[in-house]
């Protein structure tokens, strides 16, 4: 079932939208790594899509506004 989470990570609100579980200090991290490559600074409407790796783990993330959309592959 995909649910819509609200995130707080570093003084932001994110809604998290994913199917699968995905560990707090692994969303933390990924949410750092898109930080640092700009996935945030687009803005609303202008949807980007991101590849993650986190302890083995391939994250695909589709970013809109402050949507997250997370895949895991």
């Amino acid at each position: 079932m995909i649910e819509k989470i609200p995130f707080m990570h570093r003084g932001k609100t994110y809604n998290i939208i994913i199917e699968d579980d995905i560990p707090f200090t692994a969303l933390h991290s990924v949410m750092d790594d898109l930080i640092s490559q700009g996935a945030f600074s687009a803005g609303e409407g202008c949807a980007e899509l991101y590849k993650v790796t986190h302890e083995g783990m391939c994250y695909i993330i589709g970013i809109d506004g402050n949507d997250v959309i997370i895949s895991v592959k």
